[in-house]
């Protein structure tokens, strides 16, 4: 199987583990918030990360650039990106934050172009405004009741930026070292650092609570599925372009609409919006599977 394929599969296991992801920490969200969750799943995971990297250890992946770029990425993506994630639903409104960072996928690859020398070629890029569609369709949802104040609408672009140009540091770091394992280890650390340190930062509903017992127990499974959806994503790009694996791991919001309505009957209405965005994402994601499988 070529390289291509490689990062087609291992970016859409991203978009599974992301979705399957979102939907459980939605399930268990009365024993903690989201931020809590990805915090606990850190603190849990990286044990396991950097015992692994010890029994794999090989002499080249030591590289101060790599391990500086992987930091920088998880400064970016992890702590800057999530806390001005969460600032942006907090002063915003979901309906309002959501779909503008599902614009993530498009400056990604417009990063990937401009800094990593990519050229996804036309249907790359028809698929990726498909999927970026689609993921604002999904998570737009109209909200008539109440009031909000533009002064606050750079925050999610800000975010955007954020995780955009993590990416391109994470693609950086691990084309380096050549290793996955090492790149989400590193990143992983520099990340739980960062969010320890920028928590206070954030709104206080908004701040990760680590006393609750039932939390520790529901975000430690959630949290070792976030690092396996990050591992499958540093592994798509140590094999393919950004521009290709940075659209195809955002069809997650597919992923928990399905598994929400399947495995955990999610009530919420299927409505036209919905169904459209949905389509959009699916034929944006076939059109870049056909380029690459």
């Amino acid at each position: 199987m070529n390289d291509l394929a490689m990062t087609g599969i291992f970016s859409i296991l991203t978009a599974v583990s992301t979705g399957t992801f979102s939907i459980i920490v939605r399930q268990g969200r009365h024993h903690g918030n989201a931020y809590t969750g990805v915090l606990i799943g850190l603190i849990v995971s990286i044990p396991i990360l950097v015992f692994l990297c010890f029994l794999a250890w090989k002499p080249h992946w030591w590289s101060l650039k790599a391990l500086f770029l992987l930091s920088i990425a998880g400064f970016l993506g992890p702590a800057v990106g999530r806390v001005l994630y969460f600032s942006g639903i907090h002063y915003l409104g979901v309906s309002r934050a959501m779909p503008l960072t599902s614009t993530m996928p498009l400056f990604a690859s417009v990063f990937g172009v401009l800094l990593l020398g990519e050229r996804p070629g036309p249907f790359i890029w028809l698929g990726t405004m498909l999927i970026v569609s689609g993921c604002i369709s999904i998570t737009y949802k109209k909200n008539n009741d109440s009031s909000w104040n533009r002064s606050y609408i750079w925050i999610p672009f800000l975010a955007v930026l954020s995780l955009s140009l993590s990416h391109v540091f994470r693609k950086t770091g691990v084309r380096i070292v050549d290793s996955p394992l090492l790149a989400i280890t590193i990143m992983s650390i520099s990340g739980l650092f960062f969010l320890v340190l920028f928590s206070r930062f954030l709104p206080h509903s908004q701040r990760p609570n680590l006393t609750s017992m039932q939390a520790w127990k529901f975000y430690t499974f959630s949290g070792l599925l976030n690092t396996a959806s990050v591992f499958f994503h540093f592994v798509g790009l140590n094999y393919g372009d950004l521009s290709i694996v940075t659209p195809l791991s955002s069809m997650a919001p597919l992923f928990a609409l399905f598994f929400s309505r399947v495995f955990f009957k999610d009530d919420e209405k299927i409505t036209l919006l919905i169904l459209f965005g949905t389509l959009l994402i699916v034929f944006g994601g076939a059109i870049i599977s056909w380029r690459i499988f």
